[in-house]
């Protein structure tokens, strides 16, 4: 049986008091966790690195619950995904670099800083749509990182580990702000044809590295037209792995229920599923 020190008294103690808000609970908790004493061997073994990929999992978990509607699974999610930046504080508050309030405080000083349409009284702008908003924050953090002599380049902004649908139209984005960007959709749409036809010439080639170089610039392209007509295209995507998903498994379903195994069915009996599984997904 394990024996019951002094400190575990305490935090017991300090968990159980109703008076104490439960994010304070919850930094304690990992505080304690962290203890080179009387800690978790595995939480103290953790470090930046090793946390990050965490964070990047739980972020993406996150929008799973999101996009099933599970707004019971969100509120577990959003828990996973606030203990990471609460351990992220942790290891930072051991190295003296800052703490979880200096986060709070970061963030509640830049939304007010980039909403001044709303917190600043001497401010008699009206914004009346979402891009007004967007183009407003958009300035005040490029005007935030001149100060910071931050962007030599535009691509400086474009983090580098994001995934590579949202980082093409990251980078997108941020080269638009300086003037680098088609004029209209139609502009868009006739560059992804032109890329296609390039993707064509590349597969009759049958030349690899060529069929990767243009395929590159397909998908470039079609993210690039997304982009252009206000559509986020890591959120498009999602969205038709989602739909395709739902009417396979349907799918399959439909030809079960018909004695049938789907992967065992003609090609054309296939499709005849897939038209009837559109009607209960589209």
């Amino acid at each position: 049986m394990k024996s019951t020190n002094k400190k575990n008294i305490e935090n017991i103690e300090f968990l159980e008091n109703k008076d104490i808000k439960n994010i304070e609970k919850l930094i304690k908790i990992m505080s304690y966790l962290r203890d080179p004493k009387y800690g978790c061997a595995w939480d103290r073994k953790q470090s930046f690195e090793s946390i990050a990929p965490y964070t990047v999992e739980e972020a993406y978990e996150v929008v799973q619950a999101i996009q099933d509607g599970d707004f019971e699974g969100l509120k577990d999610e959003l828990g996973d995904l606030l203990l990471q930046v609460v351990f992220l504080s942790q290891l930072a508050n051991e190295k003296n670099l800052f703490n979880f309030d200096n986060v709070v405080l970061s963030i509640k000083e830049k939304l007010i800083r980039r909403h001044p349409h709303i917190f600043d009284n001497k401010n008699e702008k009206t914004l009346n749509t979402p891009e007004d908003v967007k183009n407003q924050w958009d300035k005040i953090k490029l005007e935030e990182n001149n100060n910071k002599k931050f962007d030599s380049s535009a691509l400086d902004r474009v983090t580098k580990t994001l995934p590579s649908v949202l980082k093409s139209q990251k980078i997108q984005e941020e080269v638009s702000k300086d003037g680098f960007d088609f004029k209209n959709v139609e502009n868009c749409i006739n560059k992804l044809l032109e890329e296609l036809n390039e993707y064509k010439d590349a597969l009759q080639a049958q030349n690899e590295k060529n069929l990767i170089d243009e395929g590159g610039d397909l998908l470039f392209s079609a993210i690039n037209i997304l982009r252009k007509s206000g559509i986020n295209s890591e959120e498009a995507l999602n969205y038709a792995n989602t739909k395709f998903i739902k009417r396979y498994r349907k799918a399959e379903e439909l030809a079960s229920n018909d004695g049938l195994k789907f992967k065992e069915t003609t090609i054309s009996q296939k499709n005849e599923y897939w038209i009837k599984s559109k009607k209960f997904y589209s």
